[in-house]
């Protein structure tokens, strides 16, 4: 008998779990394999992704945790990618932070509420409290059954891509009419495959074989260069920053010559090791139990434009990768050497790595410490674009 009561017990249990009734949804909710194993990722995910909440490297540590999520994604997903737009003023950056609003958490939540499960996305890279974008690009994957329209009929096929093209415009209606006014969604289509090729040399001992294969389109390592600027005003024609303009442009007290701040600035055109030029790299090397970081970075092209009016100019760095705070300090060192604060000279051995006082040193290390200027504000700061070998997004 009491055998009999237990196996009771355990059947109304087993059948009171497939039904939960969910206080926010006039429905039951529905547990499935899926669901239970896509919990079970996220869980995952979000314990990878919590151990670096507060380590602000660059875009290296973005790729490897990027890519560590991308490996626990379902084979039947499909890819979505998008940009974003946004005012800085009222984030805490871009990536989720266990406190505040941040631009990546508003986004997933807002995908998270469309599809009723949790939905992560990968940005092309991190923008830090204050710092607007233009063209930042992100992605997120989703399952079949969830690529839907509102048409209805018989030609709801999910894998056609004019069938995608009408779900990713009601897509990108519904995430903007959830999301505040600061930050918008645009261009949201399906991510192509990307081709890349393989060594197989392993399979016939020879090395220099290799095999296209086609992978998932990745925001980070699909990205092949990157579009800053940085706006501010100078004097004798601003003697202060305008009022409706406070949050995107930067007043710059003292007397700047554009020409020579010009000339600054394309010292910075290159690769060169940008350790000095970096902010936190010790520290987060001694988070993340390593030796050594690649700091050398390459910038393609630093201009210096007259926007025309009421000593407006914008600086326009064009580079394939930054590390943190890196654009930012770039422009508080140039200004800095402007201002007469520090020397061309010095400037230029942080930037090669060298000293001129006549010691038998030919390569010393810089580091962040040794540059004691600022970095510039960040509300000067906009992510205009982040570029791809396609030209289409």
């Amino acid at each position: 008998m009491i055998h009999q009561c237990l196996w009771l017990i355990l059947v109304l249990s087993s059948q009171r779990a497939t039904n939960v009734e969910c206080f926010s949804c006039p429905f039951p909710l529905e547990i499935t394999n899926r669901s239970n194993h896509h919990t079970s990722r996220i869980g995952k995910s979000l314990k990878q992704l919590n151990t670096r909440t507060n380590n602000k490297d660059d875009d290296n540590n973005m790729i490897e945790l990027s890519t560590s999520l991308d490996s626990d994604s379902d084979a039947n997903q499909i890819r979505f990618r998008g940009r974003v737009t946004y005012d800085g003023s009222g984030f805490r950056g871009w990536q989720v932070q266990s406190r505040g609003r941040t631009c990546q958490g508003v986004l997933e939540q807002a995908l998270s509420l469309r599809f009723n499960r949790t939905v992560k996305i990968v940005g092309a890279g991190r923008t830090d409290a204050g710092v607007h974008a233009r063209g930042q690009a992100f992605h997120f994957d989703l399952y079949p059954d969830e690529v839907i329209t509102s048409k209805g009929g018989g030609n709801d096929d999910p894998l056609i891509d004019g069938y995608h093209e009408s779900f990713c415009q009601q897509l990108q209606r519904s995430l903007n009419r959830l999301l505040e006014q600061d930050i918008r969604v645009y261009n949201i289509m399906r991510a192509p495959l990307r081709v890349s090729s393989q060594t197989i040399g392993f399979l016939n001992n020879d090395p220099s074989s290799k095999n296209d294969i086609e992978q998932e389109w990745h925001a980070i390592i699909d990205a092949t260069k990157k579009l800053y600027t940085y706006r501010i005003s100078l004097n004798p024609h601003a003697i202060t920053c305008y009022p409706l303009q406070r949050y995107t442009r930067v007043h710059i007290d003292g007397d700047i010559d554009p020409e020579y701040l010009q000339r600054i600035l394309r010292h910075y055109e290159g690769e060169h090791d940008f350790r000095a030029f970096a902010g936190a790299i010790e520290v987060n090397l001694r988070k993340d139990g390593l030796e050594h970081k690649n700091t050398v970075r390459t910038v393609y092209s630093v201009d210096l434009i007259d926007e025309g009016q009421d000593g407006h100019y914008r600086i326009e760095i064009l580079l394939k990768g930054a590390l943190y705070k890196m654009v930012r300090n770039m422009v508080g060192t140039a200004l800095d050497v402007c201002k007469g604060k520090l020397s061309e000279e010095a400037m230029l051995q942080m930037l090669h790595h060298y000293k001129d006082d006549g010691s038998d040193e030919e390569n010393v290390q810089f580091s962040r410490k040794d540059n004691k200027c600022k970095p510039a504000p960040p509300e000067g700061l906009t992510l205009e674009k982040v570029y791809y070998d396609d030209d289409g997004f």
